[in-house]
């Protein structure tokens, strides 16, 4: 078990030791804006980006007597969007070769570097040129770990599961097929991009259709911006993340998670799409369950994620708990599943609490990523079918391993329900 993973387990002790105070007024800003001087272009007034919004865009504001607060197409662990998107664009109409930062609240693209024979390729392990979109996500851990304190670096990978997932989404409604990468030269392009071990690259999504010419490297570092009005480093994420960020890797085709699903109904969910506080404790129906599943366990399990279930309210099936689909032990454990999600009542009163787990340690990141991309999934389908869905990053580590009595690091937990 990595060392991290282990020193950041929450107990029942633990929980009620380390309490701390929060004073919100102190919270750094959730997002990055380069120089007012980098040339931006309006995402709505190109043909060819009609739907990128849907990446990460706002989608919701929430008015307090202290401000204005955004909601985004993205889930985040409390709310505090760590993620940071770029992307590189080749070929596209009306816009320069170049790589580019995406603004949620402007819904602007800015540029930030032309490119010509160098780009982002260079640093993958197919160096070829692409065509099209490459989409890298970073991690500003600070915007977490404010919060979340050493326990943010899992965090800010669910949070980047879920910012690919939400940027595949949103290629599925602009009719674009991707690919996730994961093997590719982080520290270097952290380099390039000029960040000061303050953001991070986690993982990347491509668009794109491969050239027959390789690529340079990128010819000119960018310049350094700050992602928060202030920063307070913390040396336990930065270690972790070095330890963890390099491993050989290759992905296979994704399925098409949405291949069913119309585009103007994929569009609606995305928008639509809120994190759930409470449940009325209805059934589930089992073809609305059989939706939201179909695909996740065979592409979960190639990636040695197992993804364990409670049962409580799903109509034709028995009550209990289940292990990549099958009944491992009958039972009503709406109890037992409130009480490991640190006692929240969400974990109890769904309709299903899903546990998703895994004993990969060397491509550590990459199963946390993947748990966040999964249940981005998940959450989108709940939406269409008007069922609610929230993640839980806060359990008890060890009491949830001892009940589904695997030896595999727990990752995360959802619940879905009526």
């Amino acid at each position: 078990m990595p060392i991290f993973h282990q020193q950041t387990k929450h107990s029942y002790v633990s929980v009620r030791k380390n309490t701390t105070f929060l004073d919100w007024k102190t919270q750094p800003k959730n997002y990055k804006i380069y120089p007012h001087f980098n040339q931006r272009f309006k995402i709505d007034d190109y043909k060819e980006l009609d739907g990128l919004n849907l990446i990460g865009g706002i989608t919701y504001e929430k008015n307090y007597p202290d401000g204005t607060y955004y909601l985004r197409s993205v889930p985040s662990a409390g709310g505090l969007y760590p993620c940071e998107i770029y992307m590189q664009i080749r070929g596209v109409k009306g816009l320069l070769n170049g790589i580019y930062h995406y603004e949620p609240h402007s819904a602007n693209i800015v540029l930030l570097q032309e490119i010509q024979k160098d780009g982002v390729e260079y640093y993958f392990n197919d160096k070829y040129k692409q065509k099209g979109f490459v989409f890298l996500v970073s991690s500003i851990y600070f915007r977490s770990s404010w919060k979340y304190k050493d326990r943010s670096i899992r965090y800010i990978f669910l949070d980047s599961g879920h910012q690919i997932g939400s940027i595949y989404a949103g290629l599925c409604v602009m009719g674009k097929e991707s690919e996730l990468l994961f093997d590719f030269d982080k520290l270097c392009l952290n380099d390039k991009f000029g960040f000061r071990k303050d953001e991070l690259f986690t993982c990347a999504i491509r668009s794109s259709s491969k050239e027959v010419q390789e690529v340079s490297e990128i010819k000119q570092k960018l310049s350094y911006v700050s992602g928060c009005d202030y920063l307070q480093r913390n040396e336990f994420i930065q270690l972790a993340y070095e330890q963890s960020v390099e491993y050989d890797d290759e992905m296979q085709k994704m399925p098409q998670f949405f291949k069913n699903v119309g585009s103007e109904t994929l569009q609606t969910a995305i928008l639509n799409r809120r994190s759930i506080r409470a449940f009325y404790q209805r059934n589930i129906t089992k073809e609305n369950f059989d939706f939201i599943l179909e695909d996740i366990y065979p592409f979960a399990n190639l990636y040695n994620v197992d993804i364990f279930c409670t049962i409580h309210l799903v109509d034709k099936m028995q009550m209990g708990l289940y292990k990549n689909g099958t009944l491992v032990k009958e039972g009503d454990f709406r109890g037992k599943s409130e009480y490991l999600s640190l006692e929240q009542k969400l974990g109890g009163q769904s309709g299903v609490t899903f546990y998703f787990t895994s004993d990969e340690y060397i491509k550590y990141q990459k199963v946390n990523i993947l748990a966040g991309f999964i249940a981005q999934i998940i959450y989108i389908r709940c939406e269409i079918l008007n069922i609610g869905c929230t993640g839980i990053g806060a359990y008890y580590d060890d009491e949830v391993k001892e009940f589904l009595q695997t030896h595999n690091n727990i990752l995360y937990l959802l619940a879905i329900g009526i």
